[in-house]
């Protein structure tokens, strides 16, 4: 369950009956005692706290050339973007995709540059085109060219590994890669005890995955929404893709 939704119930109830009577070292050890199953969840949650009160926003040095629709030139979202290679199959599923996408049309002149999943679990760069009158929908690539391109550096452990940290650059590659703005995803992704809650508490979700854990935080919404003027799709915006795998 995301978010730690049933384990502040629990404690604020344990608290609440402790505190009704007089505080001793026995009910201090208590305490103890029945939090220590979560004391890495605990820790996880302040780290994410912190972020979400002290690193709320994205870092902007300068905004992107818009033309006069509003638009900029081109975008490259290969590192973050990910999407279905069926979308380019038919004309009807194509069209499918505009709408989802709508955000990409709509804020992007001539391309984005994005990620698509093949059969299995191959992906390949793809070059899709705005315009309507364009002869092709799109064409694979070898490498990024559009101006304005996202870059995501390797997820880093800090904190002894309590969590990792990963920055996205938004630059300019037309001004020798200029770094117009930087946003930050964490992701909790040590978990010490799960294991005793599994296999003492029984605390498993449905399909095996922890029942309480901590979720991600990021800035990189923000980022687009206040330097690009863009909401894209968290279906599709998967920056928790690659280098997070809990221990």
């Amino acid at each position: 369950m995301s978010g730690l939704i049933i384990l502040p119930i629990l404690i604020a109830y344990i608290l609440f009956a402790l505190f009704m009577y007089k505080l001793t070292a026995s009910k201090i050890v208590l305490i103890v005692i029945l939090l220590f199953p979560f004391w890495d969840l605990i820790v996880q949650k302040g780290i994410k706290t912190y972020y979400q009160v002290f690193e709320s926003e994205p870092i902007i040095y300068a905004l992107p050339e818009f033309d006069k629709d509003g638009k900029i030139e081109s975008l490259g979202l290969g590192d973050i973007y990910y999407t279905s290679f069926g979308y380019f199959t038919t004309t009807e599923k194509f069209e499918n995709f505009k709408k989802s996408e709508k955000e990409l049309y709509q804020k992007v002149n001539q391309y984005a540059e994005l990620t698509a999943y093949m059969h299995g679990n191959n992906t390949k760069a793809i070059r899709v085109y705005m315009a309507d009158d364009t002869p092709k929908r799109y064409e694979f690539i070898k490498k990024q060219k559009a101006r304005y391109q996202v870059i995501a550096s390797k997820p880093i452990s800090y904190l002894f590994g309590f969590y990792k940290k990963r920055i996205y650059k938004l630059i300019d590659i037309q001004q020798n890669n200029r770094v117009l703005a930087e946003s930050y995803a964490i992701s909790s992704t040590v978990n010490k005890m799960r294991d005793f809650r599994r296999n003492v508490l029984w605390w498993q979700g449905g399909t095996g995955g922890s029942m309480i854990y901590v979720s991600g935080t990021s800035t990189l919404n923000l980022m687009f929404e206040k330097v690009l003027n863009m909401k894209l799709s968290n279906t599709n915006l998967n920056i928790y893709y690659k280098g997070w795998e809990n221990e």
